[in-house]
């Protein structure tokens, strides 16, 4: 039976009325690898539906251990095949995990997000031009390559602001977060507004400085055109490479 990997972390010694409930009711297991240790449940496939409430339950069991300890938290679907594995694991990544733990004891992970709408530009390849155009651009090759150059010119818009909002946030949260990631996406068409895009910020904070962090952000927030919202403070997911 595949065991399903939950976190690590450097310490068991954790509050609970009772034993720790995992993904299909099994139990959660602290797996000692020479003093780190790997929160894993047994998982049976045919009988375990990986469904809604499996990851809910899953990341409410990181999130219980979290709250009393640093933790390298993993995603979703992480499996191994058997316990000695994870302890080979352990024992392959000791000096890797040890300095990360190091790195996330009291800290936590902010997220904050922004959707913002491209400038409306008319980027359907049969309406470029306001006069005529001439039979051959009207073939499908034409049209493929007039909708490529709408989608790289979409693409590189996200990219500047992305890259424009990320030093917005590294200017304005500056000395309130140890470090940062972002990434960004296009939206679907979401009650007839095209040209959504989200850009998402990740920030690695010290416990002390949330209220500090949050404050900042409802002052940044005035500053931006577009939807914000700030998220967490959750495990540190986008900090850790599993």
């Amino acid at each position: 039976m595949k065991r399903l990997l939950y976190c690590i972390l450097n310490s068991t010694n954790i509050l609970e009325d009772g034993p720790l409930i995992g993904v299909g009711d099994q139990r959660i297991v602290f797996l000692n690898g020479s003093g780190l240790f790997a929160a894993v449940s047994r998982f049976d496939g045919l009988e375990t539906p990986f469904d809604v409430n499996s990851m809910i339950t899953y990341h409410k069991v990181i999130e219980t251990l979290f709250r009393q300890t640093a933790i390298i938290p993993f995603r979703f679907k992480t499996f191994l095949n058997s316990e000695e594995e994870i302890l080979t694991m352990l024992k392959d990544k000791d000096a890797h995990y040890k300095k990360l733990l190091s790195t996330l004891d009291g800290v936590v992970e902010l997220g904050i997000r922004l959707v913002i709408a491209k400038p409306v530009h008319d980027n359907n390849p049969l309406h470029t031009c306001v006069f005529t155009p001439p039979a051959d651009s009207l073939n499908p090759g034409m049209l493929y390559l007039k909708s490529r150059k709408a989608f790289y010119s979409t693409a590189s818009w996200i990219q500047d602001q992305t890259k424009e909002f990320s030093d917005l946030c590294v200017s304005r949260f500056e000395g309130l977060f140890i470090k940062l990631k972002s990434e960004a996406t296009s939206l679907p068409e979401i009650q007839n507004r095209k040209n959504l895009s989200l850009i998402s910020i990740y920030f690695l904070v010290k416990k002390d400085l949330i209220q500090e962090f949050t404050i900042k952000f409802r002052e940044i927030r005035s500053l931006v055109t577009g939807r914000m919202l700030l998220s967490g403070p959750w495990p540190p997911y986008n900090f850790v490479v599993s």
